[in-house]
């Protein structure tokens, strides 16, 4: 089964069978809604069959999409507004929980109290302006938080504050950069943040109000 966008659904075959799924997940209608994962395109693709699908950016011209694959026990938490579809077998349907950090001083600080986590076997479609890279943690990576996709569950997750305050100041960073090691895992983030997005002084009001709840419920 795929569940898709339809704003990033291109082409299917002419055999292929489609329908509306009208939220990502009923277990948490306010995220998909919040997350714009709603009225979305499944398509039940037979085994053996021969379909071609094509999953691309239609609206945006510097967005572009990536796969994330996650294979049977591995987890991974993923900013839900970088998703656009899932790959799944009907009898594996998607599995999504959430973890609560109500208790860590650096959730409050960083205002990140929920995280999404997406369970394997899975394939993940997420867009990412101009791109979408995914690296090893390894001994330790630093990344903008705007431009974080999600990491594995299984890295050690951390925030620091960006070395240029003055970049921050004038909405062109976030004011924190997200940090993750470990040996045996993966982060991914978009080559290019979305300044749509931005923070500091020069990008606050009702937007970053409304961008800070959500973050709030990891959305």
């Amino acid at each position: 089964v795929l569940v898709v966008h339809p704003d990033f659904l291109q082409s299917i075959s002419a055999g292929a069978r489609a329908d509306t799924q009208w939220l990502l997940d009923w277990k948490y209608p306010l995220t998909s809604l919040a997350a714009g994962m709603r009225m979305l395109t499944r398509i039940r693709i037979s085994a053996g069959g021969d379909h071609v699908i094509v999953v691309s950016a239609t609206r945006e011209p510097l967005a572009e999409v990536g796969v994330l694959a996650l294979p049977e026990g591995a987890s991974f938490v993923l900013q839900p507004r970088a998703l656009v579809g899932a790959l799944y077998a009907v009898d594996r349907p998607l599995r999504i929980t959430s973890a609560w950090r109500l208790l860590s001083l650096h959730a409050w600080l960083t205002l990140q109290l929920r995280y999404l986590v997406f369970h394997g076997p899975v394939r993940l479609v997420v867009n990412g302006c101009r791109g979408v890279r995914v690296e090893p943690a390894g001994s330790g990576r630093a990344v903008d938080q705007a431009a974080t996709i999600g990491f594995g569950a299984n890295l050690r997750y951390s925030t620091t504050r960006s070395e240029t305050f003055a970049a921050y100041l004038f909405g062109q960073r976030e004011l924190l950069n997200d940090r993750f090691a470990g040996d045996h895992g993966y982060y991914a983030y978009e080559e290019i943040p979305d300044r749509r997005r931005a923070g500091g002084v020069m990008g606050r009001g009702l937007e970053g109000l409304t961008d800070s709840a959500l973050k709030v419920f990891g959305v």
